[in-house]
């Protein structure tokens, strides 16, 4: 048994009519350059991490990872996993606001 396969086509002969007003964006990728926020983020969390916390170690006990992990989050090395996120986002109600300020400085 196959599957049903979705097919695309596409007629280039008939233009579509467009509206002439102007749309805004509509996805992040045309908002932010994925490759540059992933080269950043290990720098965005390490400012995050030193503005909330006062040492690797105070990291590494509340998000219950190794101090080497903590060292390497404050000192820009790696960024942390999406678990992390999670449980920064449910936990600092000002974190979304720290990060989109963040981005407005760098950009």
């Amino acid at each position: 048994m196959t599957r049903p396969r979705l097919t695309l086509i596409v007629n280039n002969d008939e233009s579509c009519p467009q509206s002439g007003g102007h749309v805004g964006q509509k996805s992040w990728s045309n908002q932010f350059d994925p490759y540059a926020l992933k080269v950043s983020a290990p720098d965005l969390w390490s400012a995050y991490f030193r503005a909330r916390f006062d040492s690797p170690r105070e990291v590494a006990l509340f998000f219950d990872v190794s101090f080497q992990t903590a060292l390497n989050w404050w000192g820009a090395v790696t960024a942390p996993a999406s678990h992390v996120a999670l449980l920064v986002m449910m936990t600092d109600p000002d974190a979304a606001a720290f990060f989109a300020d963040e981005l407005r400085r760098a950009a």
